[in-house]
């Protein structure tokens, strides 16, 4: 089975990948204990949060609205045929 990634979203989720790793090493996990690096929660928000952006700027293709059709006329099955 081949499963193709498209360009676009392979870098998407690089970067995410690499902002998510940045976050994580450069941030101080604190919740009790000794300080510690890396805080996962906001290394997983930050990442999220890139992709998303990333995904939303870059696909982003504001399209026209479409031309408005000419409408036929109505033409009623029910009217009585005599009368025209």
């Amino acid at each position: 089975m081949i499963v193709q990634i498209y360009p676009l979203a392979a870098f998407v989720f690089v970067v995410a990948l690499a902002v998510g790793a940045v976050v994580f090493k450069y941030t101080t996990a604190s919740r009790g204990g000794p300080p510690a690096r890396g805080d996962l929660v906001g290394a997983i928000g930050a990442a999220t949060g890139v992709g998303t952006l990333l995904w939303v700027f870059l696909t982003f293709s504001p399209t026209p609205p479409p031309a408005s059709l000419p409408e036929t006329p109505v033409i009623s099955s029910t009217a009585d045929p005599t009368v025209r």
